[in-house]
């Protein structure tokens, strides 16, 4: 993948820059200029042919060699920097001997010996820089000498016939594969679709309206858009029905031929009519009727924008069926149309399919094979298209149990086998991904099968691969993914934000594919050997990783590792993960690892204090796994990189003048938890100034009295902070202080353990940017909690209330105006929800969880009078309510 070599090497170059400027003389910085002007060039080279597929062979040859000669370029820059590291190590070590022998000497003559290899250092930098040049023009040249220079890319991308054949043999003809598994003939599941395109398309309003539909590949877009073109009220509604399939390589002649061919017979004068004038003739055609047309598999923003201008608009009810994956298509198409988004079956769905297609209408499954039948359809996920398949290797297999177990048992290889149907559907929306987002979206690749990923570690992991350079683009790049129906969002905040993620096993089949095609990532175990950079180890059998580890930047340990000492051969490596190993003492060969951006381990000791040789350190994820405070040394103020601290299960953090130069400040540190509140001094968060987010835990032993008051007040300085969980140890806690100062920039709080009085809520309601509050285990301690009209939360739209002992509430709309969501758990004595929170008019949803029959049967009254006054919008759930 030529894209990320480049990208890599751009930002790995900018970092020395800024990170080591002692190595960089005036004439490395003109080295360094020149190289970067090459690979800026191969940026653009990469990202323009990416658009187009004009001599496939040529373009992929290229790639290859500017790939190539890229990352060799990156291994030696960093090996050379991974050198001069240690070597500055070393010396800082015998400086410290020798001073100890005869300071005043033998230190002097050290000092300009140390001068002296920095001298050294920045020859030997700009001697390899001109080495890597001169290979790197030479490919530059073979580039520029294509017929692929920058000055041919212009209008690169309009395909003659002859590419729009080989492209769609490439593809594997794959909408031509999927109509062979008879999607068409698809009922199940699609029944409640069907109802609610068709009222869209017989309803309001009589303007022209655009009716999206969005899905992942295979799931049943084109064969819904089918059903409602087919069905007899909606053929008799219409004056003219067009249906138009685009995909991903189209010719707009071709498209407007197709239109003029519902209309009227493709007589020779109109076949050799221009573009514009077949444009003029299908307004002219549609203008004044009730038209249907439906827009198939569309992938393109300029192919609609094109489009539209022939489809009139005279209020006479006309429709457009838009197919797609992508959901930015559809939001451009008609911002104010809401996209009709397909769900993947849900069990029972999937089973009726399956059944069907297996036995058809008439027959009846053998009540033997049911259970086994269902577990087949289960391990679909719910993918319309996974389950024909399968159904169509049942079909032709015996019908006894032996057979459908061994099915049950490799529902995967079943679908592997069909390959060429599946994934060939479901590559057509990598192909089509932007360079940018294929990196991204193949590295979900790393975690295990069925796995759901916090999406903030997956950015993390995304930046300190360097396929991103900062955090805020990665959310950006999350949704994109989202809208393209590749990632699917498991688990959302309330404000509708992703919290985890998580892909369908055929996409990541897709994924694991594509990952080793590219020679990105390979899973361990895996049939083949490759050399690749980065490794996801599942299995015991990691030896592969360490076979070319002088060349690896990242490896996440599934299965543990017991020979930590290897880790010393990663000399270039980024990212380290180690799940299901504990170390006792920290593994201390891994502060040799200076390249490293990402360090996640479980150890039974502290961090050690080497910790700071790892001065590109962006990200650590320390799982301490004992019970006394952990204690991060005071040395971790030389990471001035460091973005997110993350210790469990609580620790505290040091300010010293011994180690830090006095002002010096963690700049960069955004995120930070789960700190001890004996550490929370304003010296300390002065300190870091920029964080943004913060759990901490309450030792208690520790706080008492004036202290506590002391070291709350002390959050007041975190002047970015959004978001704080306040976490208790569970126990018999002393009283906080009812009055402390807490950031008014908070948007979120989360109380835990605290069991503060009601009254001190005051304290809360005072926060004037506060959206989202969670009130959990004792948060708050006391039978009654009375609001007065004065108490209002005027930002919240967000409250949780879980596991705690509170009876009588009183509220009213005034105290919660922009409320949208409430949810109770497990609150086993609350009598009843206030009446009057019905009356606020942003309230979507209540919850109730494990509650009281009483406080459920409040809820469902407050829904009762909402209905009445004619407000059908507030959702009410009631699950497990059953206590008196």
């Amino acid at each position: 993948m030529a894209y990320v070599a480049v990208i890599s090497l751009i930002r790995t170059l900018e970092q020395l820059v800024q990170r080591k400027p002692h190595l960089v003389s005036d004439e490395t910085r003109t080295l360094m200029d020149s190289l970067l002007d090459s690979l800026e060039y191969f940026q653009d080279f990469v990202e323009n042919t990416s658009k187009g597929s004009k001599d496939c062979g040529k373009v992929e040859e290229l790639e290859r060699l500017i790939r190539k000669v890229v990352e060799e370029a990156e291994d030696v820059i960093e090996l050379k920097i991974y050198e001069t590291i240690k070597r500055d190590a070393l010396s800082k070590i015998l400086l410290r001997t020798l001073d100890a022998l005869k300071r005043e000497v033998m230190g002097c003559r050290f000092g300009k010996n140390n001068v002296l290899n920095e001298t050294m250092e920045k020859k030997a930098l700009r001697k390899t820089l001109s080495r890597l040049i001169e290979k790197i023009d030479v490919v530059k040249r073979n580039v520029m000498e294509s017929s692929f220079g920058t000055n041919e890319l212009q209008g690169y991308g309009d395909p003659t016939n002859e590419e729009l054949q080989t492209r769609d043999s490439l593809l594997g003809h794959s909408s031509r594969q999927v109509a062979n598994l008879n999607l068409e003939n698809v009922v199940v599941g699609l029944e409640d679709d069907l109802l609610k395109i068709k009222r869209r398309l017989t309803g309001p309003p009589s303007t022209r309206e655009i009716v999206s539909i969005l899905g992942m590949g295979g799931i049943g877009k084109t064969t819904l858009a089918k059903k409602a073109y087919d069905d007899p009220e909606i053929r008799h509604r219409f004056d003219i029905h067009i249906w138009v399939t685009v995909s991903q390589e189209y010719r707009v002649r071709v498209l407007l031929l197709g239109v003029v061919s519902f209309l009227s017979q493709l007589t020779n004068k109109i076949k050799t009519s221009t573009d514009d004038e077949l444009m003029e003739a299908i307004y002219k055609k549609l203008k004044g009727r009730r038209y249907l047309v439906v827009m198939d598999d569309i992938w393109s923003s300029e192919v609609w924008e094109l489009m539209t201008r022939i489809f009139p608009d005279d209020n006479c009810g006309s429709r457009i069926i838009l197919t797609s994956r992508l959901k930015d298509l559809a939001m451009q198409a008609d911002p104010n149309s809401t996209p009709h988004e397909m769900r993947l079956f849900n069990s029972d769905e999937s089973w009726k399919l399956l059944n069907e297609k297996v036995f058809g209408v008439e027959q009846v499954c053998p009540p033997e094979l049911e259970v086994l039948g269902r577990q087949v359809a289960q391990k679909c996920q719910g993918l319309p298209l996974a389950i024909l398949v399968v159904a169509g290797h049942l079909s032709k297999i015996a019908r006894t149990r032996e057979s459908w177990i061994e099915v049950a048992k490799s529902v995967s290889k079943v679908v592997a086998n069909e390959s060429d149907i599946c994934l060939g559907v479901l590559a057509m929306s990598y192909n089509y991904l932007p360079n940018h987002l294929k990196p991204c979206f193949l590295y979900m690749g790393v975690f295990r099968e069925d796995s759901e990923v916090n999406i903030e570690t997956l950015i993390n992991l995304w930046v300190s691969e360097g396929f991103l350079l900062e955090e805020f683009v990665g959310k950006d790049c999350l949704e994109d993914l989202v809208s393209r129906n590749l990632i699917m969002v498991r688990k959302r905040r309330f404000n509708g934000e992703g919290k985890t993620c998580g892909v369908h096993d055929l996409i990541r089949d897709l994924i694991l594919r594509e990952a080793e095609k590219e020679k990105l990532l390979q899973v361990i175990p895996s049939a083949r050997k490759l050399r690749v950079r980065r490794y996801s180890i599942h299995s015991y059998a990691y030896g592969v990783a360490f076979r070319d580890s002088s060349f690896t930047r990242t490896v996440h340990f599934f299965h543990g590792l017991s020979r930590f000492p290897l880790l010393e051969r990663f000399k270039l490596l980024r990212v380290l993960a180690i799940h299901n190993c504990c170390f006792q003492d920290f593994p201390v060969v891994i502060t040799n690892l200076v390249h490293l951006r990402y360090l996640e381990l479980y150890c039974e000791d502290n961090i050690h204090r080497l910790v700071s040789e790892l001065y590109n350190l962006q990200t650590l994820i320390f799982h301490h796994q004992r019970l006394y405070t952990s204690r991060v040394p005071e040395t971790i103020w030389q990471i001035e990189h460091l973005r997110h601290l993350h210790v469990t299960d609580f620790f505290s953090f040091p300010i010293t003048s011994r180690e830090v130069k006095p002002g010096f400040k963690l700049q960069n540190l955004e995120r930070l938890s789960c700190l001890c509140l004996s550490s929370c001094t304003s010296e300390l968060f002065s300190a870091i100034p920029n964080l943004k987010r913060l759990k901490v835990h309450g030792d208690w032993e520790e706080c008492e009295g004036r202290k506590m008051s002391q070291y709350l007040n002390s959050l007041s300085c975190l002047k970015e902070l959004e978001m704080l969980k306040f976490n208790g140890d569970g126990l018999q806690l002393p009283r906080i202080p009812s009055k402390f100062a807490l950031p008014v920039c908070l948007k979120r709080l989360t109380l835990s353990y605290t069991s503060l009085p009601w009254e001190d809520m005051a304290n809360i309601v005072m926060l004037p940017n506060l959206q989202e509050l969670k009130i959990k285990y004792n948060g708050f301690d006391g039978d009654v909690w009375k609001l007065n009209d004065e108490e209002v939360f005027n930002q919240l739209k967000f409250l949780l209330i879980s596991a705690i002992n509170l009876k009588h509430w009183e509220a009213s709309s005034v105290n919660f105006p922009r409320l949208e969501r409430l949810v109770l758990k497990r609150c086993y004595y609350l009598e009843e929800i206030p009446q009057d929170l019905g009356e606020i008019c942003t309230l979507a949803s209540i919850e109730l969880h494990e509650c009281s029959i009483s406080a459920a049967k409040s809820v469902n009254e407050i829904q009762e009078e909402q209905e009445s006054m004619g407000n059908d919008c507030l959702s009410v759930i009631t699950d497990n309510c059953r206590w008196d």
